[in-house]
């Protein structure tokens, strides 16, 4: 039954008509939500040899090779939302059109973007220092936030540096404080699972922290695709450098 399943899903991608898939024992129709998706669905049906294939509006990653579906997996994909904060705006989306894997790499470090501590000091109602690295922060305790090296610690009243550890935020008196790139504090790492595909543009397809893996399956990420961590070690050991991907 399985077997027989991922065929019609192969021949349904190959013939360009709705797909299916099989979501806790039933079949699920899929169809491009817009003229601009069917497009791309069309695309990819052109398509020779290896290609990706990414429903936005069904959360769901196919893996094709000629007539034979090699992986049917949930993903998390852009939430479809814009944020904004301090006169700076961000829209959060997976992009939709043909897209190319770049590059891979395996235990990616996440170099955090700007917009992550923004989202932090909006959900706790702070303010955003920037952390300039020739300059001493005093906080209302007496002790500092300043940079020595590469990295950002905490100056205590004895004199002694503690730098903070990278994936934890630097939060004190209603402030966030943003990390100077290229820092070790702008570096985090496990965020992105053990694998990345790079796609470009910031956009790729990695794995799924702990705290997060219920999400797979919803439209919850800044527009990366994310996959369960099982799910991309295959992946990431299937697909080449050059493989084309269609999201639609």
């Amino acid at each position: 039954m399985i077997r027989a399943t991922r065929m019609l899903i192969a021949c349904a991608l190959l013939l360009g008509s709705a797909t299916a898939v099989v979501a806790q024992g039933h079949v699920k129709p899929i169809t491009p939500p817009d003229a601009r998706g069917r497009a791309v669905l069309a695309q990819a049906n052109l398509a020779k040899g290896m290609k990706v294939l990414v429903s936005t509006e069904n959360r769901w990653l196919w893996l094709v090779r000629g007539r034979d579906t090699l992986m049917s997996v949930p993903v998390a994909v852009g939430m479809g939302k814009s944020f904004t904060f301090e006169g700076k705006s961000f829209h959060f989306d997976t992009p939709r059109g043909r897209r190319t894997v770049i590059g891979k790499s395996e235990s990616p470090i996440w170099n955090v973007p700007e917009w992550h501590y923004l989202e932090r000091a909006a959900q706790h109602k702070y303010k955003v220092e920037r952390i300039d690295t020739k300059k001493k922060y005093l906080l209302k305790d007496g002790t500092f936030i300043l940079t020595i090296g590469k990295n950002v610690g905490r100056l205590n009243l004895a004199g002694h540096f503690w730098p903070f550890t990278p994936g934890l935020e630097i939060m004190y008196d209603s402030t966030v404080f943003v990390p100077p790139v290229g820092t070790e504090q702008r570096l985090v790492p496990d965020a992105l699972g053990p694998f990345k595909l790079d796609t470009g543009d910031g956009y790729l397809f990695h794995g799924t922290h702990i705290y997060n893996e219920d999400e797979i399956g919803e439209a919850v990420s800044h527009g990366c695709v994310r996959l369960r961590n099982d799910d991309l070690g295959r992946f990431y050991a299937t697909v080449p450098v050059g493989t084309p991907v269609y999201i639609f």
